[in-house]
């Protein structure tokens, strides 16, 4: 039998049972420590396991297990690679809360979180090159005065792979920041995405639809009003508005900030959500479902926390130009992982109503 015991808020494990002595002999375990047998998916207090109380009641009574633990001191114990650690419960999400668990992880997985952002990075520059391809071949062609055939095709090539690889990515990307709010994360998570490929696709694609409408339904009224404005008065010229395409102007960035602080985030983790390992596999509409259901009225405080680490991933370009890569990535990486996991409660889909 192995326990996982939580030292110092990170899982640590699997122990056999002569480790375990040890730590409890050594009082690393105490009867509030929480422990968990490999095999079980809930975290429960040393003196709730049978195995470990009665140690603890050995140990209180005067028995001794510090020779044998002594004993085994040197002694190696390789951790079960093909057993997952079961992840802790988070509290409830609160900006405050998110983004200091987010500072956290990011002090505590610095190193992986950089090589992340690296690998993330390295892979979005090379999913732009069609588009920075057709770019530049038409700069070329209006210089020259002649036109550069072929790069509505690269444009959609480039719209393809952002959607069909970019999606997955991005998935993979917010996961692996949960991970690393939970004391875990690595490369590999950026690679998530890929194994329910088809579902997280989907879920991505569905979810930019469904934002994108709701930016054309929300900003319609204040088009229409500029449009009119703008067309009819001034014949096309903006350098001049009357009263309507004022009010139109303003009703855009109305609507547009609606949809940013009230919608969007209650949608762009559908990806992740789907491609979640630590949550079952279910299909679009379940997914659609669990994204609206648990961000009810949580999406202010995500845009806010989203649009202030946001901006200091923007500034973190000025840095020495190791800014981006350095403190940018890896803090938004750390801050949105740990406000998915506290939202969407990763890793604990009985809480999710699964």
């Amino acid at each position: 039998m192995h326990w996982y015991v939580v030292e110092s808020g990170q899982p640590t494990g699997p122990h056999d049972r002569v480790a375990i002595e040890r730590m409890v002999a050594l009082g690393r375990i105490t009867a509030g420590t929480k422990v968990c047998v490999v095999g079980d998916t809930a975290w429960t207090h040393a003196s709730q396991d049978p195995v470990i109380a009665a140690l603890l009641t050995q140990l209180g009574t005067g028995g001794s297990m510090t020779a044998r633990a002594d004993a085994v001191l040197g002694a190696a114990h390789p951790p079960l690679a093909t057993t997952p650690i079961p992840e802790e419960e988070l509290p409830a999400f609160t900006y405050g809360g998110s983004s200091q668990l987010g500072h956290k992880a990011f002090k505590a997985r610095w190193s992986a979180l950089v090589l992340i952002g690296l690998v993330y990075l390295a892979l979005s520059y090379a999913l732009g090159v069609p588009g920075m391809i057709a770019g530049m071949l038409r700069a070329a062609a209006e210089q020259s005065g002649t036109t550069a055939p072929g790069t509505l095709g690269l444009d959609l090539f480039g719209w393809l792979l952002s959607i069909f690889v970019g999606g997955p990515l991005l998935a993979g990307f917010v996961v692996a920041g949960a991970r690393a709010a939970r004391g875990a994360g690595q490369v590999a998570d950026l690679f998530i995405g890929f194994q329910r490929y088809w579902t997280v696709v989907l879920a991505y694609f569905v979810s930019i639809l469904l934002i994108g409408v709701g930016f054309l339904v929300a900003m319609l009224p204040g088009v229409v009003m500029l449009g009119a404005d703008v067309g009819f008065r001034f014949k096309g010229e903006f350098n001049q508005l009357g009263t309507s395409g004022v009010i139109g102007l303003m009703l855009c960035v109305v609507g547009a900030l609606a949809v940013s602080i009230w919608i969007a985030p209650r949608l762009v983790f559908m990806g992740a959500l789907a491609a979640d390992p630590s949550l079952p596999k279910e299909g679009l509409e379940a997914t659609l479902r669990r994204s609206w259901s648990l961000t009810a009225g949580k999406a202010p405080a995500m845009f806010a926390l989203l649009f202030v680490y946001g901006i200091v991933l923007a500034l973190s370009v000025f840095l020495l130009c190791v800014g981006l890569p350095l403190l940018g990535i890896p803090l938004f990486a750390a801050v949105q992982g740990a406000m998915y996991a506290s939202v969407f409660s990763a890793g604990h889909p009985r809480r999710l109503g699964s």
